[in-house]
């Protein structure tokens, strides 16, 4: 049963698939009409889940439940699973590569693979001020307030060897 995405409360569970590259004009809107029918459709043990999708900067896509209702399943999990992985294909794109951090210069979303971005922060051209994506959260209110992070503040850090969070 799909909702507004401002419908759903704090507590709503998300998961973020993070796409190599943004979706472009043309992909928009068959992407925006897979995704609304996919989440209409959505279900855990036959019941409808409440549901919702954003998508982010036209690179990141979110899907969202409201589990007070009834509560993602392993099986509704993989079924958006194969429905983002019918999404790859369709689009050649990839949504699954774990490799990839995404990071901002100014206003600009950029993505780099670990070793580049390792390379930035030896060099200092990515430090602990520059505001990177956090794929991780786990809540919309999560989504709301950590999805962009200062290096220092994120996972990141502790990957790349900057101060522990």
């Amino acid at each position: 049963m799909y909702v507004p995405f401002s419908e759903l409360t704090d507590e709503a569970r998300v998961w973020v698939y993070a796409a190599n590259r943004p979706f472009g004009p043309a992909e928009l809107h068959p992407l925006l009409q897979g995704l609304t029918t996919f989440v209409e459709n959505w279900t855990a043990h036959n019941k409808a889940l409440k549901a919702s999708f954003e998508l982010i900067e036209n690179q990141f896509i979110v899907l969202a439940v409201d589990e007070d209702q009834h509560q993602a399943s392993g099986c509704s999990i993989d079924k958006s699973v194969h429905f983002l992985q019918v999404i790859e294909s369709e689009f050649g794109i990839e949504l699954f590569n774990r490799s990839l951090v995404y990071y901002y210069a100014g206003e600009q979303l950029l993505t780099s693979n670990r070793g580049n971005f390792d390379a930035l922060v030896q060099t200092g051209e990515v430090h602990g001020e520059r505001t990177v994506v956090n794929t991780l959260v786990f809540t919309k209110k999560e989504l709301n307030e950590k999805f962009r992070l200062p290096l220092r503040d994120s996972w990141h850090a502790k990957v790349f060897g900057l101060t522990a969070v």
